[in-house]
């Protein structure tokens, strides 16, 4: 139960701190959102000029902010336009879940999943879908010397199943685009272990390399992006001082109408934790400079960050990427329909995880398997 007067005193107490923060965010945002049209005349010859850890490079050159050129007088227009753009087009996107074993049961038993939905818009038999699944078995935990009631390697390995199935995809439908629902660039495996970013990394890179091989658009869709790529080229390039708490997408928006989407960039991100270690893309090998992302106004209040392989944008398909996001953010207005319908295949339901804690019982009575549970667990239970 929440105690929402104790809440309510802890907000009140800690007001300022949140003022704060708003209020860094606003006056950091004005110094950049004023060097904000310089991105304009910024041109490729930049790139020569831009040190390592730049944050970003130029790949497309001209106005920073390409309009969206159509106009939706109707709902009606809106979607006769989306159905056009994706007219006889396989879309796919993939997505995952997982229970983690409990550490009040003694056997570490838990369960990753990922899943394909397959949407052909093609008038008859639309939607196909295809899952795997694995069980996490107290192996799979000692395997890396991890805890047996750890949740990194259950996260790790639906990663993994997540990437494979992109690329059983891409491989069955050569040409095709796919979405995952996520970043191209894992940051967020520098805190981690290193056999665990190892994993990351290895599966993000064999799903680059699949996606050159098969010629087959993968898409990363970041919906609320924490990025900071270009902040930090405008503080190369314009000699600004750090960014504080702004992010790309907040100091972007504002300047955007649905639909419009910016130049492409390729990532150089600097998200090492000391100087002289690698960053992540540091660790992608050949792949290192092959990420390039622009963001699109597709919905909410916030631009949306998208990521490509470089070949994308080499082999001009960004224009027909944009739209493709933007028909699936009419069909569901604000966020890709396809990854929504992933998402929802994939999603594990509370009374789910408890069918599967039900037939891990039965299995262990059936095969006389001595599984025992806390006095806390068995409460629950009752």
């Amino acid at each position: 139960m929440l105690d929402l007067k104790l809440l309510s005193g802890e907000l009140d107490a800690r007001r300022e701190e949140i003022v704060g923060y708003d209020g860094e965010t606003s006056s950091t945002g004005k110094l950049y959102a004023d060097r904000l049209r310089l991105l304009d005349d910024l041109d490729l010859s930049v790139n020569t000029q831009l040190g390592p850890y730049s944050g970003s490079k130029v790949l497309e050159e001209g106005p920073f902010i390409r309009r969206f050129g159509q106009g939706f007088p109707s709902r009606q227009e809106a979607t006769d336009w989306a159905l056009g753009v994706l007219k006889d087009r396989n879309v796919a996107a993939v997505d995952g879940s997982q229970i983690y074993p409990s550490r009040h049961i003694s056997v570490p038993i838990g369960l990753v999943q990922a899943c394909t939905v397959v949407n052909s818009h093609n008038g008859d038999r639309r939607f196909a879908t295809d899952a795997k699944l694995h069980l996490m078995l107290p192996a799979d935990f000692e395997e890396n010397g991890s805890y047996v009631f750890a949740q990194a390697p259950v996260s790790t390995k639906r990663f993994e199943l997540e990437c494979q199935q992109i690329g059983a995809f891409m491989r069955s439908h050569p040409g095709d685009m796919v979405f995952l629902d996520g970043s191209l660039v894992l940051s967020f495996t520098g805190q981690q272990e290193e056999k665990e970013q190892a994993r990351y990394v290895r599966a993000i890179t064999d799903l680059l390399d699949v996606s050159e091989e098969t010629r087959s658009p993968l898409i990363a869709y970041t919906d609320m992006s924490m990025s900071k790529d270009i902040l930090t080229l405008m503080r190369h390039a314009f000699s600004l001082p750090q960014s504080g708490h702004l992010t790309d997408a907040f100091l972007i928006s504002d300047r955007m109408r649905w639909g419009d989407r910016t130049r492409a960039f390729a990532c150089d991100r600097d998200d090492r934790l000391q100087k002289g270690q690698k960053s992540t893309l540091d660790l992608y090998g050949r792949h290192r400079d092959n990420v390039a992302f622009f963001f699109i106004m597709s919905g909410g209040h916030l631009a949306s960050k998208v990521e490509v392989p470089r070949w994308c944008f080499d082999e001009g398909l960004m224009e027909k990427i944009a739209d493709t996001i933007r028909a699936e953010c009419i069909i569901r207005p604000g966020y890709p329909d396809i990854i929504h319908r992933a998402h929802e295949y994939a999603s594990i339901s509370f009374a789910e995880a408890g069918m599967f804690r039900g037939m891990i019982d039965a299995f262990a009575a059936k095969h006389r398997i001595k599984i025992y549970k806390s006095a806390k667990e068995l409460n629950k239970q009752l």
